[in-house]
């Protein structure tokens, strides 16, 4: 199954890594210009953004893309995988972040799979530039 993982270290602790990464509001940083918007809350009142929770992600009041929580460890973990219709029969998402002396270290994995020919590769490629881009520039203003 085609996948990718960029890894990026930030300065600060997986705390306030986490507070500005590990959100649906924090990846309108990361994807930029796209927009992404929790559309349902998760079970847990304590963390709206966790485990059961929805968001949509496209430009304005376009966003076919919606994604699903499926684990959620405060200052850990966040996983995710796509719903509804998309020309992707697998999507699963992952965000681990991992204390690094003083800073963290944030590996982002995702694996795809599509039933049409050359979706996975290109959607994949794109992902990884646009991931490598927005921890980079999140690294330097956090």
């Amino acid at each position: 199954m085609p996948e990718i993982n960029v890894r990026q270290r930030f300065n600060q602790p997986p705390e306030q890594v986490f507070a500005a990464l590990g959100t649906h509001q924090g990846l309108n940083q990361l994807f930029w210009p796209i927009q992404v918007q929790r559309v349902r809350d998760a079970t847990d009142p304590q963390h709206p953004d966790g485990v059961g929770s929805v968001r949509k992600m496209g430009l304005g009041w376009i966003k076919p893309l919606a994604e699903q929580i499926t684990a959620y460890e405060p200052n850990a973990l966040v996983e995710y995988t796509v719903i509804g219709r998309a020309p992707i029969k697998h999507h699963l998402g992952r965000l681990t972040f991992t204390a690094d002396g003083q800073g963290t270290l944030v590996d982002y994995h995702i694996s795809l799979e599509s039933d049409l020919p050359f979706v996975a590769p290109t959607v994949l490629n794109g992902l990884q530039l646009a991931i490598r881009l927005g921890l980079a520039r999140m690294a330097r203003n956090i």
